[in-house]
């Protein structure tokens, strides 16, 4: 740079060039990253709990957000699946974890809740506009303790 206007910036856009090709290597490199957070939600209790999870790679699955919501009898799981059809949903509950994975157009889909306890047995699940419900009998948890 010999102290001209021009020759500054032409130096400034090379030295951005560079940091641009660069960024964009080390994005091809490490691949698409995913991160989302639960939350569960309980009728007349205190705020909801928030619990972040760990990124994955978007080529191997995203994670979408599994909302937990407990309604008096009610427990209703809600996760957004945008591209997926119904015939590709599958669900699975081993324990008080319900499992949902499912095939989109452009990637896989897998997620997990927790549950608080229920009659997996009454499980019921709705696929609208991308939307997936799963709604359970909420079992008697028996009186709260003061």
């Amino acid at each position: 740079m010999n102290g001209y206007p021009r020759d500054m910036f032409e130096e400034m856009d090379e030295i951005f060039d560079h940091l641009f090709s660069r960024m964009n290597q080390d994005l091809q490199n490490s691949g698409s990253q995913v991160s989302g957070f639960r939350i569960i939600i309980e009728s007349g209790n205190p705020p909801p709990h928030v619990q972040d999870t760990p990124s994955v790679p978007l080529r191997i699955a995203a994670s979408p957000v599994a909302e937990v919501h407990r309604l008096d009898d009610e427990v209703k799981v809600i996760a957004e699946l945008p591209g997926a059809a119904r015939d590709n949903i599958r669900l699975d509950v081993q324990g008080l974890v319900l499992s949902i994975d499912a095939d989109g157009v452009n990637t896989p889909y897998h997620t997990t809740a927790k549950l608080p306890p229920v009659d997996t047995g009454s499980m019921q699940s709705t696929f609208r506009n991308g939307v997936l419900e799963v709604t359970f009998r909420a079992l008697d948890t028996g009186p709260a303790s003061v």
